[in-house]
């Protein structure tokens, strides 16, 4: 044999042991007896003996220098005469100090055979423990002597699992050589395939166990391997289709590599059967695609969230925050909280990751893409997700529902606040019903009696009594009609082109006829002479009712005064008494219906007006305001929108 096949040959031979060398505790070396060269050591040899295979000498001589002389010369013959079925046997050698044992003595167990080699060469092999003990009592003896059986035992067990490792595998292994005839096909080949291994050796792999798709793929694959040593598909694990005898395609998944011998290459492949492993990926593949339809379809939101940020939305999710997948990942999730929620929403996520008690059903607002804020209702539970402690979030869109609730509260206070107002009502039309009720019982009762006789100046003073009275209680009846009707909303704000000095006559003529004090007005108009778009009949409901209490609340010889002005867009209208004044503790509910100031004595009013004056403001989207010092007077401040007419 040349030199060169001879390096190739010990190459081919330790590509062949090392995966088993590597694989066990015993130390293993090989040496072939053509030419008694060392061919493999494993690293268990090397870290123990502190050498290689290329520090050594011929194989029949290796370690012989190393052994105690008492038992050189017997291990030297078992070497030299190495029977066909291997040989075990002991021999001792020194260890050198180290720093944790100090220098002792070893025994080593020694098993060796010979196994022919990927190519067919033959190559001893020796498998080799340390088995030392000590004896310091007659215990320790006993349990040493159990030690060393059991050493033994590890050591034929160790060497029965290489050679059961030589001839077979888990696997399906397979070698072939250059032109795709099988050269090896152990029994996992047998079952996997259901060829034995007589029927596979020499026939051409592609005419067995490939589709017939592939085999033009892997003709030329092998080809381009021997013409320019690429190969895209050696040394890595590769998925694909596989036939059996009975023409049945199946998924395997095989890892090849190319052995160099002398005579060209060979090349050797793992094949495992993964079709029930594919059949389970697509089993599950098609649960998670069924699960991932539910999921895209259901009508409550779905989150992931991890480290603060979302890492799954469902459309739902996406819809109820009007975000898109990409901006949904991008953020921290916390970002998509009302400002005023965040708190409350950050301390129960992190306290749920923590494993700590948290409240599981509450709501929360969110702020929509498009600035709207919606009401949300979460409910939460821990999981992993990805390796990763996860929250999975359940959100239901309850704006609607609290809307309604809000609605229906509302609704109730309301019910309550009109409750209230009847009370008030009854309460102050008993009283304010009874005097002019009084005076016209009192009036009719003395025309009757006396009528004929009365003179007729008294007659018509009677007579202006009963009428008085009667207005007095018609115009109650109108201000709770008026409030009426602004509480049920058939008050519409209407606005048309009215000239204001002329709306300012018109509200003085109702007033004189109305009041015997409407002398006392004063009414001026600043800058406000271009027409403006107003409701004359809300601006009339102000105006009468401002006018009529500064009338009434003040002394009979002291001004009223009401000042129109515009500025741009806004009419305001100033109303000016020297009256009693309101007092402070009653400017808070100055507007509500039938309250009056605790200031007004005997002084005659239902309470209304002031409420209505309100009621018109709003409707006219205007403001007032009030300044007032008791004994020093009142002024009223009404601000409405009325631009100009075009």
């Amino acid at each position: 044999m040349s030199a060169q096949s001879s390096s190739d040959a010990s190459s081919q031979a330790a590509q062949w042991l090392d995966p088993l060398g590597r694989a066990i505790d015993e130390m293993m070396w090989a040496w072939s007896p053509v030419d008694g060269w060392i061919v493999y050591t494993n690293p268990a040899f090397e870290r123990f003996w502190g050498v290689s295979a290329k520090g050594l000498p011929h194989g029949h001589d290796a370690l012989i220098d190393r052994m105690h002389p008492e038992d050189r010369e017997r291990m030297r013959r078992a070497r030299d005469q190495l029977p066909e079925a291997g040989y075990s046997d002991e021999f001792r050698t020194a260890v050198a100090a180290t720093a944790d044992r100090p220098a002792r003595t070893a025994r080593i167990r020694e098993q060796a055979f010979v196994a022919n080699g990927p190519a067919g060469q033959p190559y001893v092999v020796h498998v080799a423990r340390d088995v030392s003990w000590q004896f310091d009592t007659s215990a320790q003896l006993r349990e040493e002597a159990s030690r060393r059986t059991d050493a033994e035992r590890s050591l034929n067990d160790a060497t029965q699992r290489m050679q059961a490792l030589i001839a077979s595998a888990n696997d399906a292994v397979i070698t072939i050589d250059e032109k795709s005839s099988i050269v090896d096909w152990n029994e996992a080949a047998e079952r996997m395939f259901g060829f034995r291994r007589d029927e596979a050796l020499g026939k051409r792999l592609t005419d067995m166990i490939i589709p017939v798709a592939f085999r033009k793929h892997h003709d030329e694959g092998i080809a381009r391997f021997l013409r320019d040593g690429t190969a895209p598909i050696f040394n890595r694990r590769v998925e694909t289709l596989a036939l059996r005898r009975s023409g049945e395609e199946f998924h395997a998944e095989l890892s090849i590599w190319p052995v160099k011998t002398g005579e060209g290459y060979t090349f050797s492949s793992f094949i495992r059967d993964i079709s029930r492993r594919k059949a389970n990926e697509k089993a599950l593949a098609e649960s998670e695609a069924k699960y991932r339809k539910v999921v895209e379809n259901v009508n409550e939101g779905i989150l992931v969230t991890a480290g603060g940020r979302i890492l799954y939305a469902n459309p739902r999710a996406l819809q109820l925050t009007g975000m898109d997948d990409e901006t949904a990942k991008s953020k921290p999730f916390i970002e998509f909280i009302h400002p005023d929620d965040r708190e409350r929403v950050l301390g129960n996520h992190t306290r749920r990751l923590k494993g700590e008690p948290v409240e599981n059903h509450y709501q929360f607002r969110v702020i929509h893409a498009n600035g709207d804020t919606r009401w949300l209702e979460i409910s939460a539970v821990l999981f992993e997700w990805q390796n990763t402690p996860a929250t999975l979030n359940f959100l239901t869109d309850v704006t609607e529902r609290r809307q309604a609730e809000q609605d229906m509260r509302t609704a109730l206070a309301r019910e309550r606040e009109l409750s209230e107002l009847k009370s008030r009502f009854v309460a102050v039309a008993s009283h304010e019903f009874r005097t002019p009720l009084a005076a016209i019982l009192s009036s009719i009762e003395l025309l009757d009696d006396y009528g004929p006789r009365l003179p007729e100046g008294e007659r018509k003073e009677i007579v202006g009594l009963i009428k008085n009275a009667v207005a007095r209680m018609n115009k109650m009846v109108e201000q709770v009609l008026v409030t009426s009707r602004l509480e049920s909303g058939r008050f519409r704000f209407e606005p048309q082109a009215r000239n204001i000095p002329q709306l300012l006559v018109q509200v003085a003529a109702e007033m004189d006829q109305s009041h015997e004090q409407a002398s006392r007005i004063t009414m001026q108009c600043e800058g406000a002479d271009q027409p403006r778009m107003v409701d004359a009949k809300l601006v009339s409901h102000i105006l009468v009712n401002l006018l009529g209490n500064a009338l009434k609340y003040s002394p009979p010889d002291t001004p009223v005064t009401c000042v129109a002005s515009a500025d741009g867009d806004r009419l305001r209208f100033s109303i000016t008494d020297r009256g009693i004044g309101i007092p402070p503790a009653d400017l808070p509910r100055l507007f509500e219906s039938f309250h009056r100031g605790t200031n007004v004595g005997n002084i005659q009013g239902t309470g209304i007006g002031l409420h209505i004056v309100k009621e018109c403001v709003e409707l006219h989207r205007g403001s007032i305001d009030v300044r007032s010092e008791p004994g020093e007077g009142t002024t009223f401040e009404v601000r409405l929108h009325a631009p100009p007419a075009s």
